[in-house]
């Protein structure tokens, strides 16, 4: 088909092209830096949490209008009850009382790392990274095989 657009010198199939490949191209490439943001975020945060305590999962909190639950972590640090209260919802294998490794920023205690509460994280990271690969991979297939390229 070699039917030109009035005035642009493009093919439908080039135009086609363009729209097709251009927004699978830039979803993929959102979807790709959402994924490895969130991924240098999670290595950072972990990397800063140096200090270790021994904590438990003292509650299960619900969060209005879902049926997913926060885990509330106790823990103390030099003698200091503290609690955090988990930033992901969902659906998870935590048990009321089970033993977690609490990683905290010394320099800010606030911050902290906890590998049970981070697998949700990782899940969401991958999801978004595998997604943007696979957008990115049909722009790229498809400008190759209707472009001729090779």
């Amino acid at each position: 088909m070699t039917t030109i657009i009035p005035m642009a010198a493009i093919t439908i199939v080039g135009f086609f092209v363009i729209v097709f490949c251009g927004t699978f191209g830039l979803l993929g490439l959102i979807f790709l830096g959402i994924g490895l943001g969130l991924a240098a975020a999670q290595n950072k945060r972990r990397s800063s949490c140096t200090a270790y305590a021994e904590g438990t999962v003292s509650a299960m909190q619900t969060q209005f209008g879902t049926s997913g639950l926060r885990a509330i972590y106790s823990f103390s640090i030099d003698g200091k009850p503290m609690q955090y209260v988990s930033n992901y919802s969902g659906r998870n294998n935590l048990l009321v009382g089970q033993s977690v490794g609490v990683y905290y920023d010394p320099a800010n205690i606030g911050r902290v790392y906890i590998e049970e509460d981070a697998r949700q994280m990782r899940t969401m990271t991958r999801v978004f990274t595998i997604l943007g690969g696979v957008f990115a991979g049909v722009a790229l297939i498809v400008a190759v095989v209707l472009l001729g390229v090779f």
